[in-house]
């Protein structure tokens, strides 16, 4: 990594995210619900520089709607993790109406 890059150079880049939607990221709070995917989620999101994450045990996670497509339970995990955290991150950029 060269000295004036750091880890969200790449990202930032991105027309969609840029410096504000990475201001975004950093800034939300986001809540999940527990679910088998949830640490590939929470992983995600922290990697795309989401700091302010809890578990609401209490919580019913969003449905997935390409769980019939996988037919081992570990895919299915590590898809659920991704997609979820992706939903999160385009809300979070105000990506949802596309």
């Amino acid at each position: 990594m060269l000295p004036f890059e750091d880890r969200y150079t790449r990202q930032r880049r991105l027309t969609e995210v840029g410096h504000e939607g990475q201001r975004r990221l950093a800034t939300a709070r986001m809540i999940l619900a527990p679910h088998a995917g949830c640490d590939v989620e929470r992983d995600y999101l922290v990697r795309a520089g989401v700091s302010q994450i809890q578990v609401d045990p209490e919580g019913s996670p969003p449905p997935f709607p390409w769980s019939e497509v996988f037919e081992f339970a570990a895919p299915l995990c590590v898809a659920r993790g991704a997609w979820c955290a992706l939903s999160r991150i385009r809300t979070a950029l105000g990506l949802d109406s596309r």
